[in-house]
């Protein structure tokens, strides 16, 4: 079921940068599967406004499955519980709560700024082409779960990082981050190194 649902949805990465010029990496793995997701990202220069290349990434089900064995191997080695994947407005929807079926935890998401009902934890973050504002719900979680951040491509790293004080401040245990592309030459793994964040991506932009 979770492989054909995968099949409908096609999600847009962004980046700033013309990726017809920066060839797509393996970062962590060498299979058939890395380079089946590799060939499907077509780029889209000027988009939604010039100086922006956003990158078109049809999701299949061997980018769920590697992201579901990355969170395994690296966020709960032993088997320990996850009680939450947390995903990032909007295209981190996507993977999230496909990612959230697949290892049968709750979904919770991370939104804009008053789109979520009730006491809202807030936070801001820097995009490539400007700022922005979120929230998560208080009451969406209990102090002390065990989370996983998601989102589609680490740029510069202001919204992982964001996301990930934001869970904090709501006394939430993030485990750590997962996506899908990292875009090296943005920095944003740096970023996140700094700030203690353990996390992965699967492919990545060089």
């Amino acid at each position: 079921m979770v492989s054909f649902c995968i099949s409908l949805f096609c999600v847009t990465l962004l980046c700033n940068h013309d990726c017809r010029y920066f060839p797509l990496q393996s970062f962590i793995f060498k299979d058939q599967r890395v380079e089946r997701i590799r060939q499907l990202i077509k780029s889209y220069p000027d988009f939604p406004k010039k100086g922006i290349n956003f990158l078109d990434q049809t999701v299949i089900s061997d980018c769920v499955t590697l992201m579901a064995e990355e969170i395994k191997k690296r966020f709960t080695p032993n088997g320990e519980t996850i009680d939450a994947i947390i995903g990032l407005e909007s295209r981190g929807f996507i993977f999230g709560i496909l990612l959230s079926t697949f290892l049968k935890v709750p979904f919770v998401p991370i939104r804009k700024a008053g789109k979520l009902p009730g006491e809202c934890v807030k936070g801001t973050y820097n995009l490539e082409y400007g700022s922005a504002a979120f929230e998560l719900q208080k009451s969406a979680l209990k102090a002390g779960s065990r989370v996983v951040l998601i989102d589609d491509v680490l740029a510069i790293g202001g919204t992982m990082s964001a996301a990930a004080k934001l869970c904090k401040e709501a006394s939430l245990n993030v485990l750590g981050a997962g996506m899908l592309l990292e875009v090296a030459n943005c920095e944003g793994g740096q970023r996140l190194d700094e700030l203690g964040l353990k996390w992965f991506s699967i492919l990545k932009l060089d």
